[in-house]
C-alpha cells in the first residue's frame, strides 16, 4: 500500500509535460474567444445591415406615397423590395446562367429572400395632420438570424435573432401653411424690352435704354421687363393655388416699387388679390426698395398673421418676401432720428437682416440688374440657394417657377 502512494507522490512532483498539459486546457478556451470575438464583429455588421436596410425601405415608401402618389399597398410592397435588395450582398457576383452553382446560388438567394421577408412586417397608417393634410406613418420591423460558428455553440447551440425597426412619415398632400409677400420693382426700366420676340402681334412700342423715355416702333414686336414679371409671378401663383385650391393654407400680397414705395396690398388668404395687384403694374419712375421691403417685412411680422393662420387652420405659417429688382437703388432716406442721409441700399439691407433674424425665409430675384442690385440681393436673401440671376425672360419665369417649388415642397422625413 506504501507503494501505491509513493507513486502518487512522484507523479505529482514531476515537472515533466506540464506545458502539453497547459497547452490542451488553454487551447479550448483560446479558440472559444476568437470565435466569440468572430461572431460579435458578424453580429455588429449584420444588425447595422439589417438597421439600414428597414430604414431604406421606410424612407422608400414615404416618398413613394408623398411624390409617386403610391396607393398603401404599392408602398408596402416598394419598402420591401428595398429591405430585399439592401439586404442581398453587394460584393457578390451572379454567376451567368448556365454556369456551374448557378441554379443552386440562385436558389440560395431566393431561400434567403424569403426568410427575410416571411420575418419582415409593414406597418402604413393613414393620419390626418393638424394643418389638414394627408399622412402616414410607416413602421418596418425585421429580424434576421444570424449563425453561430462552431466554437460559440460550445456554450449556446442556437442561432442569434437580430431585430430593427425603421419608422418614417410621409405626407401625400402639399398642406404647408404659408404667407408670402412680393415685393417687386416696377421702376422706367421694366418698361425696356426683352430679347423675347411677341409672337401675338406684327409689331408694337417698344422702349430701349438708349432712347428711354421715348418709344419706337419695332416689328417684330417685342416682350417688356414688366410683362414677362407678371407671367412670371402667374407662375408662382399658379403653383401655390394648385398646392392649396381651396385657400385655407396659403396668404399671399404684393407690394410694388419705383422712386418710392406703392400702397400695398393686403395679406389675404389665397392668390386671386396679388394676381390683380400684379396685373396693374405699370413701369415708370426711379428706383427706391427701402419702403416698400420694410412694408412687406412688417406685415409678415404682425401678430395678426400668425393669428389669421391659426384660427382657420391651426397652422404655423411659413413667411417668405420675394424681393426682386432690374436696377440698382437710386434714392436715398433718412433714418428716423437722424440727419445723416443712408443709402436705400443700407436701408434694405437692415431689414433683409432683421427678417432673417426673424425666420422670414426671402427669395431675391435679380432680374438684367447692374453689378449693385446684384450685390443687394445677395446679401438679403435666405442664403445662396434663395437668390436667382435671370439674364432672360424665360430665366426670370423659371425663377419664380423655382421659388413655387420650394415653397409648396413636399414633406418626407426619417422620424426614428
Amino acid at each position: 500500500m506504501r507503494g501505491f502512494f509513493d507513486m502518487i507522490e512522484r507523479c505529482l512532483g514531476d515537472r515533466g509535460g506540464n506545458i502539453a498539459i497547459m497547452a490542451a486546457v488553454a487551447l479550448p478556451v483560446v479558440l472559444f474567444g476568437a470565435g466569440v470575438a468572430m461572431d460579435t464583429t458578424n453580429i455588429v455588421f449584420q444588425k447595422n445591415r439589417l438597421q439600414a436596410a428597414v430604414d431604406s425601405g421606410a424612407l422608400a415608401a414615404a416618398s413613394g406615397l408623398a411624390n409617386k402618389h403610391m396607393t398603401v399597398d404599392e408602398a408596402r410592397q416598394t419598402a420591401r423590395d428595398y429591405v430585399v435588395m439592401a439586404m442581398r450582398t453587394s460584393s457578390s457576383t451572379p454567376l451567368p446562367e448556365g454556369t456551374a452553382g448557378a441554379a443552386e446560388e440562385k436558389a440560395k438567394q431566393a431561400s434567403a429572400d424569403k426568410l427575410l421577408i416571411d420575418n419582415t412586417s409593414i406597418s402604413i397608417v393613414p393620419k390626418t395632420l393638424q394643418t389638414g393634410a394627408k399622412g402616414y406613418d410607416i413602421s418596418i420591423t425585421s429580424n434576421l438570424p444570424v449563425g453561430l460558428n462552431a466554437m460559440t455553440r460550445m456554450v449556446r447551440d442556437d442561432d442569434i435573432t437580430l431585430s430593427a425597426t425603421g419608422k418614417s412619415e410621409g405626407v401625400s398632400e402639399t398642406k404647408n401653411a404659408l404667407s408670402m409677400v412680393l415685393v417687386l420693382d416696377r421702376s422706367g426700366s421694366m418698361a425696356w424690352k426683352t430679347d423675347t420676340k411677341d409672337t401675338a402681334t406684327n409689331g408694337c412700342y417698344i422702349y430701349e435704354e438708349s432712347y428711354w423715355p421715348n418709344a419706337k416702333w419695332s416689328v417684330p414686336c417685342y416682350v417688356s421687363k414688366i410683362a414677362t414679371l407678371k407671367k412670371a409671378v402667374k407662375s408662382l401663383l399658379t403653383q401655390l393655388k394648385t398646392a392649396d385650391p381651396n385657400a385655407d393654407y396659403v396668404r399671399t400680397s404684393a407690394v410694388s416699387y419705383n422712386n418710392a414705395q406703392d400702397a400695398a396690398g393686403a395679406l389675404a388668404w389665397g392668390t386671386a388679390s396679388t394676381e390683380t395687384y400684379v396685373n396693374a403694374l405699370v413701369a415708370d419712375g426711379g428706383t427706391d426698395s427701402s419702403d416698400a421691403f420694410t412694408a412687406a417685412y412688417r406685415d409678415l411680422s404682425k401678430n395678426a398673421e400668425a393669428q389669421a393662420h391659426a384660427q382657420k387652420t391651426g397652422a404655423v405659417p411659413t413667411k417668405y418676401i420675394v424681393f426682386m429688382t432690374d436696377g440698382e437703388n437710386n434714392y436715398f432716406q433718412k433714418k428716423t432720428g437722424s440727419s445723416q442721409a443712408t443709402r436705400s441700399d443700407d436701408a434694405t439691407k437692415f431689414y433683409c437682416d432683421k427678417a432673417r433674424t426673424d425666420g422670414i425665409k426671402v427669395f431675391t430675384v435679380a432680374f438684367k440688374a447692374p453689378q449693385r442690385g446684384q450685390t443687394l440681393l445677395r446679401g438679403c436673401a435666405t442664403d445662396p440657394t434663395y437668390y436667382f440671376q435671370a439674364e432672360k425672360s424665360e430665366d426670370l419665369v423659371a425663377a419664380f417657377k423655382a421659388i413655387g417649388d420650394k415653397a409648396s415642397n413636399l414633406v418626407v422625413r426619417l422620424t426614428q
